[in-house]
């Protein structure tokens, strides 16, 4: 068997070269031995991409003051109506982190004041708190502030409307989704196979229900396969090399396709030529030769102490900007972590897991 692992373009130009083999009478004619694997760069990115719908798509969705994208606007505001409709990847990936810190955040606080008396986490960080508080703490934020088995949000919907918080019904379901996709992040960087493929359903499910539902076929005919037809060594050597770890740091694994754009990169790109030298011919010829290329700048790069030798993208020091988010999100016109009787909504962020399931 030979697996290989691509986009969903990819996938579909496999899928239709097998169809159209089947009537060949040899397996190998028949490509009988390939067989395709799940692409996890590009199925997080297309995870991003449904989050970023779910939280921005309609208009009324923006409108809130403890929106998603009104949190996001407080993190770029030189960028907010741009990143509506065109963010890229990784300002998505970026963001969709940010706005859970700082979310989260804002929900240890509340915890914090109403369980323990202190005004901010930073009076509670000087009472030196021990690990047993703080997983106390961890404990009731997980039942407390995000949709899952302590939170029957569909029960909270259902009450009246003098009693209901439409505005933190939003912010529990906006966590849910945004730990789904951070717990997906996690997995995928600490290489934990078992805990990725326990997110293929919740994913699927939301793919279907935010319109992509090549995605979310693709997807689950990868997990039908894995679990139901495939034999028990095969399953191995999916679970084995659907995920690469090429510097061999803890939580440095990348997925297979994530190492193949990055060969396309230095290939078609960085050190493909330029001018007339830029064919296809030349580029075929080169290419087994981009690593060496590759090396051969770092080595120049770090004799000479030029900057920039790394494309790693380095951390940023986001401190004062959560600092400056979580003040407007504690003042008395926002608090989304805290209930407010009869607070209203501009929109209210749908069951979309459970869209998916009807979908499905």
């Amino acid at each position: 068997i030979t697996i290989f692992y691509g986009d969903l373009s990819t996938y579909e130009r496999a899928r239709s070269a097998k169809r159209q083999r089947k009537q060949e009478k040899t397996p190998y004619n028949r490509l009988q031995s390939c067989e395709f694997g799940l692409g996890m760069f590009h199925f997080k990115m297309a995870a991003a991409d449904a989050l970023w719908r779910i939280e921005s798509e309609k208009e009324d969705a923006r409108r809130d003051s403890t929106s998603f994208m009104k949190v996001v606007a407080k993190l770029r505001p030189d960028d907010s109506s741009r990143l509506v409709s065109s963010a890229k990847f990784r300002e998505r990936h970026e963001l969709i982190a940010d706005v859970g810190t700082v979310l989260r955040l804002d929900a240890w606080r509340v915890a914090v004041s109403q369980s323990k008396g202190f005004a901010s986490l930073e009076s509670w960080a000087v009472s030196k708190p021990s690990l047993a508080k703080i997983e106390e703490i961890a404990e009731r934020l997980v039942m407390n502030y995000t949709e899952g088995d302590g939170i029957d949000l569909h029960a909270m919907k259902a009450r009246s409307t003098d009693v209901r918080d439409q505005a933190q019904e939003n912010t529990i379901r906006t966590h849910h989704y945004i730990l789904l996709y951070e717990e997906l992040s996690y997995a995928l960087n600490a290489g934990d196979i078992g805990r990725l493929e326990t997110l293929l359903v919740p994913w699927i499910l939301l793919f279907r229900a935010t319109g992509k539902h090549k995605y979310g076929n693709y997807t689950l005919r990868f997990w039908h396969a894995l679990y139901f037809i495939y034999p028990e060594g095969l399953r191995r050597a999916f679970r084995l090399s659907i995920l690469v770890n090429p510097t061999g740091k803890a939580h440095h694994f990348r997925a297979v396709d994530w190492v193949l754009e990055l060969l396309n990169l230095f290939t078609k790109d960085m050190y493909g030529g330029s001018g007339s030298n830029n064919t296809k011919e030349r580029i075929l010829f080169e290419s087994i030769l981009v690593l060496l290329f590759r090396s051969s700048h770092a080595n120049f790069e770090r004799n000479f102490r030029i900057g920039g030798l790394t494309f790693a993208h380095a951390k940023k020091d986001m401190r004062k900007t959560f600092k400056f988010v979580l003040d407007y999100l504690k003042s008395n016109e926002q608090q989304p972590n805290n209930y407010i009787a009869g607070r209203t909504s501009r929109h209210s962020i749908p069951d979309m897991i459970g869209k998916g399931w009807e979908i499905l």
